[in-house]
């Protein structure tokens, strides 16, 4: 889980009604705007809540800084948390940042991977009418989010910072949009020759190669490419900073006037490539060019309009002020008349540049350019496929524990649903279906149904399934669910087996005319099955997928049986209903060990750094006892 700020850079222009208009815009899609709670208000309605938050904000004119306080919840991919449970965390953050008896409206979106709150709190106390700025509020959240973490039973998150400024904002980018930016690829492809270089010559001449410059700026340097992208020299790496280069190489010397041929150099592609990915992108800026090119031809279209109609309209005017000058009446009359014919030319003048903006304004949302991700994201959705598999080979997260239907994909058909209307497409790829009043995420081996599903949809959800799974299908969610999916499946006669991941037991469930009945695994024998093998080994793959990125992050190993030694607690996961233990050794490694649910609940009690012990079998202790 993670919690953290959203300020305005500019505090004149926050606005506590634009937050909740977007927080609670639907922007075109049925599943998106979740539950909508409004807390500390005399009103239950959040429109009707805003103008009370409003009032008791004008009631404060000695603030000048943002009255306004948005904060982001957002869970773990694999977190699907109670309306309870959610609420409840919503309360704890807003209590620990001293806002506990402050108006808010919450949000809760649900048309991403990662369930998210949004809250819109007034930074004024209705009663005190006080503004409240909380101190370092990041630390704040990251200390309550592990404790909450713990108490309701979430997916553990590292809440420390390793990354601040330029750097962190670029890997946010690249995260967010999916596309290298200039900070991030010096910093893979070149940053091992740079550290390498012994004097300001060779400095220069290994930037050369790689079609980069290095100048002074202010009281630093930056690093620029061929098109003039430019980021802080110390951004790349703190010894690249000018007073590490001047301590080491002397005064800074430039070389502008010697010639390096570039070898390579930076270009803006997907972080994802291979597999089509290239072409795709190619496709998008192709496409993005010739939006522009249109929305250039319309502007100039719609200036050339109104250039016409202003003309025509002062046109008019001055044939009305030549027939007002013929008239033979007295010179009162006369400059009525013309008082009046100004004014209609005036009004005519203010609804022609009002028709203006208001078509300026309806193009911009038309053709608003789109980032490479949300670019794949509309496309898979009118049934790209190309597009949708890009999207999908970004995850690399772990699934949500929700009620499911997974499987090994046996048809290799298109990736829709035929018949199904889709919602929306995730930035991961994941296909929300919507339809007679029940959603299914569709994520390519997996089927999650949400809560309140309809029989018809279960039925349908079932149809997908066989379709694309086979007769081989694994069954997740709690026992309502899986005892529904078995009587709609006898009752309908599918030929079908399934498989109860759930409860781990090794056996298949086949349909027989004998009720079937799903009771839960208590035992606390350790799982070394090859689904735990597989849950750690998913984990350790997404680890290091992002450990080539963030550099900060340690190297994981995988516990094997036989193998034992002492190290430090460094949290648990949750991995397709897998419990992981994370134990950071002695050479700074991360080992994942699985372990049962029971063995899990009992390491809660652990703090992170405690010191355990684990033995060949994997059973882990700490002061002589077993967990």
């Amino acid at each position: 889980m993670i919690a953290k700020h959203i300020p305005m850079k500019v505090a004149r222009r926050s606005s506590f009604r634009d937050l909740v208009a977007y927080i609670t815009h639907a922007k075109e899609k049925q599943e998106r705007i979740g539950q909508v709670l409004v807390t500390n208000c005399h009103q239950s309605e959040a429109q009707d809540a805003v103008h009370e938050v409003l009032a008791t904000q004008l009631r404060n004119r000695r603030a000048c800084s943002d009255k306004t306080y948005h904060l982001l919840i957002s869970f773990d991919a694999s977190d699907s948390p109670s309306p309870n449970v959610r609420q409840r965390v919503e309360t704890a953050l807003c209590e620990a940042l001293g806002f506990g008896g402050h108006q808010r409206i919450s949000a809760v979106h649900t048309d991403t991977d990662n369930l998210h709150i949004h809250v819109a709190i007034n930074k004024i106390h209705p009663q005190r009418l006080t503004i409240q700025n909380p101190y370092c509020d990041y630390k704040t959240l990251g200390i309550i989010c592990q404790k909450l973490e713990l108490a309701h039973d979430l997916a553990q998150t590292n809440h420390e910072t390793h990354t601040r400024g330029a750097r962190s904002m670029a890997l946010d980018m690249e995260h967010a949009g999916g596309v290298e930016s200039l900070l991030g690829w010096i910093r893979r492809e070149c940053l091992t020759d740079l550290r390498q270089a012994q004097d300001w010559a060779t400095l220069h001449e290994t930037l050369g190669r790689n079609g980069l410059t290095l100048r002074e700026k202010g009281n630093g340097l930056v690093i620029s490419d061929q098109e003039g992208r430019a980021v802080k020299a110390s951004s790349v790496a703190r010894e690249l900073s000018k007073a590490q280069l001047v301590r080491r190489f002397g005064p800074f010397e430039s070389y502008s006037e010697r010639m390096v041929q570039a070898v390579r150099s930076y270009r803006m592609r997907p972080l994802s490539s291979g597999h089509g990915t290239d072409e795709l992108y190619l496709r998008y800026q192709a496409e993005q060019v010739l939006k522009r090119e249109a929305r250039a031809k319309s502007l100039r279209e719609l200036r050339h309009q109104k250039h016409g109609l202003i003309t025509e309209a002062k046109i008019q005017a001055r044939l009305k002020r030549g027939l007002i000058k013929q008239l033979g009446c007295d010179r009162l009359s006369k400059r009525v008349l013309y008082h009046q014919a100004g004014a209609a030319l005036h009004a005519d003048m203010q609804i022609i540049h009002e028709q203006h903006r208001a078509g300026c304004k309806q193009l911009a949302h038309e053709a608003k350019p789109l980032a490479w991700i949300d670019w794949l994201a509309e496309h898979a959705a009118l049934n790209d496929e190309a597009a949708l598999a890009a999207l999908r080979r970004r995850r690399i997260r772990a699934e949500r524990r929700a009620n499911g239907l997974l499987g090994i994909v046996q048809n290799q058909g298109s990736v829709m649903t035929s018949g199904m209307m889709v919602d929306s497409v995730t930035k991961h790829g994941t296909i929300i279906y919507r339809d007679k009043g029940f959603v299914i995420r569709d994520s390519g081996n997996r089927l999650e149904l949400a809560d309140g599903l309809t029989q018809e949809g279960l039925e349908i959800a079932l149809s997908m399934a066989i379709h694309r799974f086979g007769p081989r299908i694994t069954l997740l969610g709690d026992i309502e669910f899986r005892e529904k999916v078995l009587r709609t499946s006898k009752a309908l006669k599918l030929s079908v087996t399934f498989i109860d991941r759930t409860q781990q037991q090794s056996g298949a469930l086949k349909l027989t005319d004998d009720p079937i009945t799903l009771k839960p695994h208590h035992g606390r024998t350790r799982d070394y099955s090859s689904p735990g093998e597989d849950a750690a080994r998913r984990y350790m793959t997404e680890r290091e997928a992002k450990r080539a990125v963030i550099a900060d992050i340690p190297r994981h190993t995988a516990w094997k049986p036989g193998q034992c030694g002492t190290g430090s607690f460094a949290g648990w996961r949750q991995v397709d209903e897998r419990p992981l233990v994370l134990l950071k050794t002695r050479n700074a490694d991360i080992l994942v060990v699985p372990v049962d649910t029971a063995t899990r609940a009992s390491m809660k009690r652990l703090k992170i750094g405690a010191e355990v012990t684990f033995n060949e079998e994997g059973m882990i202790r700490k002061r002589g006892r077993s967990l």
